[in-house]
């Protein structure tokens, strides 16, 4: 006797999803920033507050200082050629850095999706410019397994996923943190510049030739550097580096 197969006809299976759809949607969903309701229980920013998300027109290159037109590279930064291309949305300030701490610190993970979101903008922008190829691959920067523990998830992880499914790029884990540094946020910029020696390991190769390390800060760019010397010292390799923001020092 063979057991028989049933499924649904796709008329019911859509009339049913959009039922659950409006169910829930008629459940309370606020906005993570002001917690005014939204239209829709997939908008985790109101509109108003989706608008106040800082995004200067122009950035540079290299160090993702504001531009007055439009421009790959600063004038410093023509000098000195960076080797790594720095993509972020725009600097560390309010409301963006209120979205980003309600993501590490009060684990609101939908938060993670509009950081992505936000990001993927300058990403297309700049792929469009052809002033970037997209990368066949995106790695987040790795917490240390005590850290990642201790807060439960990884912040730059959560980033680099949305970030996948909005660009179609795959993501990978390939890399750890083998030192269990201090919090780069507690030390000076001196400090920070080799708090990370050695903090990193790089597990197997990296099946690609172009990548991106995904970081929700950029500050000095010491986690940045580290991490791609330790890839860089395996594999010959093209590596961007992209930040949700980057903090004015």
């Amino acid at each position: 006797m063979t057991d028989k197969k049933y499924s649904l006809p796709l008329s019911l299976l859509k009339k049913t999803n959009d039922a659950f759809g409006h169910i829930r949607n008629s459940l309370p969903h606020r906005c993570i920033l002001c917690h005014q309701q939204t239209p829709f229980f997939k908008n985790y920013l109101c509109a108003t507050c989706r608008a106040d998300l800082p995004y200067p027109e122009f950035l540079c290159l290299g160090c993702a200082t504001e531009l007055p037109n439009e421009t790959k590279f600063c004038g410093h930064c023509l000098t000195t050629l960076n080797s790594h291309s720095l993509i972020t949305a725009c600097d560390y300030q309010t409301p963006i850095k209120e979205l980003i701490s309600s993501l590490k610190y009060k684990k609101n993970y939908s938060a993670a999706a509009e950081l992505a979101l936000h990001l993927s903008h300058r990403v297309c922008q700049y792929i469009d410019l052809g002033y970037i190829e997209q990368p066949q691959l995106l790695i987040p920067v790795p917490l240390h397994r005590y850290r990642q523990i201790k807060r439960g998830f990884n912040q730059a992880e959560l980033i680099a996923l949305h970030l996948g499914r909005l660009l179609g790029i795959p993501v990978a884990n390939n890399c750890t943190r083998v030192l269990a540094t201090p919090a780069q946020s507690h030390l000076n910029s001196q400090q920070r510049r080799h708090n990370l020696d050695r903090a990193f390991k790089l597990n197997s190769p990296i099946l690609a030739n172009n990548i991106a390390l995904i970081d929700d800060v950029y500050t000095t760019g010491a986690t940045m550097r580290e991490l791609s010397q330790t890839i860089e010292h395996s594999q010959k390799i093209t590596i961007q580096y992209w930040c949700i923001a980057r903090t004015l020092i």
